[in-house]
């Protein structure tokens, strides 16, 4: 049941790869070829340029887990790769919450210019998965290094 639990969690990482490369380059695509509106633009680029920044975090953190997922998967467990895949990890979150930490006064204006107050809400999106991914693998780690003390 583990085993197979694994191989749905590896093909959903690489489903989600996937999906956020093709939404990615898909805003590109219409950046690039339907500029933005003047009262817009100052808060549309700076948000764009922090997406495309925190993808580095994004998808190296999908590769640790996916790294993650495979050490789990194999009999011999050493618990100090495990626990250095999962700070990685960790770091991975921290610099992907800040980035977008750094952009929520532009989602905070973007919001005013276009009379959208919900909209600034999506600028809180990424931090609450960046919280959760943290927390998730420092609980993990936690975990894993009570096992070995026992």
């Amino acid at each position: 049941m583990g085993n197979l639990r694994n191989r749905l969690l590896k093909i959903l990482l690489v489903l989600l790869a996937l999906g956020a490369a093709l939404f990615g380059g898909c805003i590109l695509y219409l950046a690039i070829t339907d500029p933005i509106q003047p009262p817009y633009r100052q808060y549309f680029y700076p948000i764009l340029l922090a997406i495309y920044l925190s993808a580095i975090p994004f998808f190296t953190g999908l590769f640790y887990g996916y790294r993650f997922l495979c050490q789990t998967d194999s009999t011999a467990q050493e618990t100090g790769t495990v626990v250095q895949t999962l700070r990685k990890i960790k770091i991975c979150a921290i610099t992907y919450g800040i980035l977008f930490l750094l952009v929520i006064p532009f989602w905070i204006g973007l919001a005013e210019a276009d009379d959208a107050p919900g909209a600034m809400f999506f600028g809180l999106l990424p931090i609450c998965w960046a919280v959760l991914s943290y927390f998730w693998s420092y609980r993990y780690k936690n975990r894993l290094l009570q096992d070995r003390k026992s």
